[in-house]
């Protein structure tokens, strides 16, 4: 082949290259379009110029669940069919840390089903335990060979081995109803419990069905140049509650002579499922933060109470200081 006859070839090959990244962008701007808001047709197919060419559907949706202290807003899902007959699909995911400082989070196992039977492998998710996380998983051979996956068909699932399931749907024809795990909030009576040497403020306390206290410690996590370490989590069981309850106080204040107990709506009276644990609060040395947690099995509707003493003085168990705490 002479100098012209290769210089032709080679034009031919690099416009041919241009045409092809022109598609895929083309390709790319349809797909954008094509998103409509949740309930309405949301399936956008993008047509494909060659057989080997891969052809994606997407859904526009907007829901949120709750797991782990962190709330989960799934924005968007795109299923691509791949040329050996996989599907691959990509999630579009908002998380948000709304765990009272200091933060206790729990990071869920995430997969994704169809009509309630998983299509994917466990998907690992790793949001930062602070702040705000927007993040976009690709999820690799979903579903048979040589079946597309259809989106509108899908939820996704985040839970823990045997634990409870908070569940997105992401379109009409998921076979799942949404379930989501945010936390009740349990109003107190009063704001703050002096009893003996213990001085508290109660600051949050709620009724959790996703996670409760754990003993064993969290990694530490940068904030800034300082490290800290969260309070860890660990997973419900399915019907299995907790009510969380967090106290502030002075620096120094140790829990470990502070004596709780937690009456529940049927009369029960349960002492903390793990031991009362004191952290810093991150930017604020003159602080702790107490918490404490009750698991139970059984109903959850009606008035709670609280029962605090310090039991390094002697008979103060037997004149604890009462809080009630009701939801809504």
């Amino acid at each position: 082949m002479g100098h012209r006859g290769r210089a032709r070839a080679a034009n031919g090959g690099w416009n041919r290259l241009i045409r092809r990244r022109t598609a895929a962008l083309c390709a790319a701007a349809v797909l954008t379009a094509g998103c409509t808001p949740y309930g309405a047709d949301t399936l956008q197919a993008v047509a494909s110029g060659s057989p080997a060419r891969a052809v994606a559907r997407s859904v526009a949706v907007d829901r949120t669940a709750w797991w782990g202290g962190s709330s989960y807003r799934l924005t968007g899902v795109t299923a691509t069919a791949q040329p050996n007959g996989r599907t691959e699909v990509e999630l579009v995911l908002g998380v948000v840390v709304e765990s009272p400082v200091p933060a206790a989070s729990a990071l869920p196992r995430v997969a994704l089903e169809q009509e309630g039977v998983a299509v994917s492998g466990p998907l690992e998710v790793q949001p930062p335990p602070f702040g705000r996380a927007s993040l976009t998983v690709t999820v690799q051979d979903v579903g048979p060979p040589g079946q597309l996956l259809d989106p509108n068909r899908l939820s996704l699932v985040l839970a823990a081995p045997g634990a409870a399931r908070a569940v997105l749907p992401i379109g009409a024809r998921s076979g799942q109803d949404p379930v989501d795990l945010r936390p009740t909030v349990l109003h107190p009576s009063a704001d703050t419990v002096h009893v003996g040497r213990y001085r508290l403020v109660l600051s949050s306390a709620r009724l959790r069905e996703d996670c409760t206290g754990n003993p064993l410690p969290a990694r530490a996590v940068p904030i800034g140049t300082t490290p800290f370490v969260p309070r860890s989590l660990r997973a419900l069981k399915p019907g299995q509650h907790s009510v969380e309850v967090l106290f502030e106080a002075p620096a120094g204040t140790t829990p470990e002579q502070l004596v709780l107990h937690l009456t529940l709506p049927d009369g029960r009276r349960l002492a903390p499922s793990t031991p009362v644990d004191a952290t810093a609060h991150p930017g604020r040395p003159d602080t702790v933060s107490l918490a404490a947690w009750f698991d139970f099995y059984g109903d959850t509707a009606g008035t709670y109470t609280l029962e605090a003493a310090d039991g390094s003085v002697e008979g103060a168990a037997d004149r604890p200081v009462a809080v009630t705490l009701r939801a809504g």
